[in-house]
């Protein structure tokens, strides 16, 4: 590398390994919704063809039928109420924001990769790229900081940042090979 100092390597280092631990929270976060949304939207669908079905089986004056709409009738509002809780609690765009937040941290994981490794860039073009990165990620960061992360979400994404790069936790100095909880402040308690 030419007269490119090891402070700013590494800090592209650190910089990858964050991303990468960011991008890995709102994967999970994007999975849970999708499952949400796929439960309830399945739900929306079935409680009503079963009801009509159950109608077409049966005859109306059926004692079954009754009892089965009664049951249908429990189902539908339990179902009505979670899709109200998931407007409220705006899944859908919860889950647009983590997947819009996970392709772009992976991104920026993989650029400060790219710069990183990158032997016939010159020092001083490192420096513009890295100031670029830098910008990107902040505010990348700042976007993501608005949606609450919790701690043990950090960790996670810590966890799964020094898995990937093979680096030791500062606190614990294992290098994590699986994504199981341990007892570490750091990158466990997950």
């Amino acid at each position: 590398m030419n007269n490119i100092s090891a402070d700013k390597l590494r800090r592209c280092s650190d910089e990858a390994l964050k991303t990468y631990g960011t991008a890995y929270i709102f994967e999970k976060r994007a999975s849970k919704l999708r499952q949400k949304l796929l439960f309830l939207s399945f739900f929306g669908i079935a409680s009503p063809v079963s009801v009509g079905a159950i109608i077409s089986t049966y005859s109306l004056d059926s004692n079954t039928t009754e009892k089965i709409l009664f049951i249908a009738g429990s189902i539908a509002i339990i179902q009505l109420l979670l899709t109200l809780w998931s407007f409220v609690s705006n899944w859908n765009n919860k889950l647009t924001y983590s997947i819009e937040s996970k392709v772009s941290n992976y991104s920026l994981s993989l650029q400060f990769i790219n710069l990183s490794h990158n032997t016939s860039i010159s020092a001083k073009g490192f420096d513009v790229e890295l100031k670029i990165l830098d910008k990107e990620a902040e505010l990348r960061a700042s976007l993501d900081n608005q949606i609450d992360i919790t701690e043990k979400e950090k960790r996670m994404g810590m966890r799964y940042g020094l898995r990937k790069f093979q680096r030791a936790c500062a606190s614990c100095n294992i290098v994590p090979t699986d994504m199981k909880s341990t007892s570490c402040g750091v990158c466990g308690k997950i």
